[in-house]
């Protein structure tokens, strides 16, 4: 029997679970990386009900500096500013999905690393849900004012993170895993990195695969219950995606955010640095 990695997490949820289960204190995120205003066009004209518009650069990212990453973490002020501004409260059930998965990991990964618990991925997105007859809506969703102050307690680094000084010392006790597609891992990647593309673990229909094939994934790259891991991308978005799924099967790793845009700023980490034609 074939099983849906959302039995073995309460982090992934199944379209037909919410649609049966409603919560008045719910929030769904779309979560956006494209050209903002295609992204915010695609939104308006179809969304699940009730769902805000989220591009990352704005909401789940910082400005990039000359030597940070392209989507470095966001300020815990603006972050709060804007979840405020949605009514989130500390007991909000928060849905996010986009048009990946590993788009709405990076949402989901960057509340977590906020220190909100009751953060949710929406396996299949907009898509699963219409499937299923779940409510969809045209235009832009507001959430209504309360007639009380919402309480929102916010706190940095409560996800497992690594820094780009960390990772220059990086032992090779620890299995790296570059969830970059296989052309951008074979231009250049971080020493000892092993290539696992993040869109390998999900279906053509934008589905999670089952927990028997994304755990032979992970095996084929040398992980068990027992590895330290640490997952990379180019800006931290695939490797979102690759750190719920471990932690869905039980497997802690740590995101390094930072990813290959911030490692291939300076000329002394590339020189440490893989390509194709030399020894990975």
């Amino acid at each position: 029997m074939e099983h849906k990695l959302s039995s073995l997490t309460s982090a992934i949820v199944q379209p037909e679970t919410l649609i049966s289960q409603p919560q008045q204190n719910r929030l769904f995120i779309d979560v956006r990386l494209g050209k903002p205003e295609d992204e915010f066009k695609s939104y308006r004209e179809q969304h699940i009900f009730s769902a805000v518009h989220a591009q990352i650069r704005d909401v789940f990212a910082s400005p990039p500096s000359p030597v940070s990453g392209n989507l470095p973490l966001p300020t815990l002020e603006a972050l709060e500013k804007q979840l405020q501004h949605w009514q989130v409260d500390n007991d909000t059930e928060i849905i996010v999905y986009g048009p990946s998965l590993a788009l709405a990991a990076r949402g989901w990964w960057v509340l977590r690393w906020a220190g909100l618990n009751n953060v949710k991925v929406l396996d299949g997105g907009l898509k699963a849900w219409v499937d299923q007859g779940g409510p969809v809506a045209q235009g832009v969703y507001e959430p209504s004012k309360r007639h009380t102050p919402s309480v929102l307690t916010l706190r940095p680094d409560c996800m497992p993170s690594i820094s780009v000084d960390d990772m220059v010392v990086l032992t090779g006790d620890s299995v790296l895993i570059d969830a970059r597609d296989e052309a951008s891992y074979y231009s250049g990647r971080i020493p000892r990195a092993a290539n696992l593309p993040a869109s390998e673990q999900w279906t053509p229909a934008g589905k999670l695969r089952t927990v028997e094939e994304i755990r032979h994934l992970y095996r084929s790259v040398g992980v068990d219950e027992k590895t330290d891991i640490v997952v990379y991308c180019g800006g931290g978005v695939l490797s979102a995606l690759e750190v719920l799924t471990l932690q869905a099967l039980g497997i802690p790793a740590r995101l390094y955010v930072g990813s290959w845009s911030e490692w291939n700023k300076k000329p002394e980490r590339m020189a440490m640095s893989d390509v194709e034609g030399e020894q990975a």
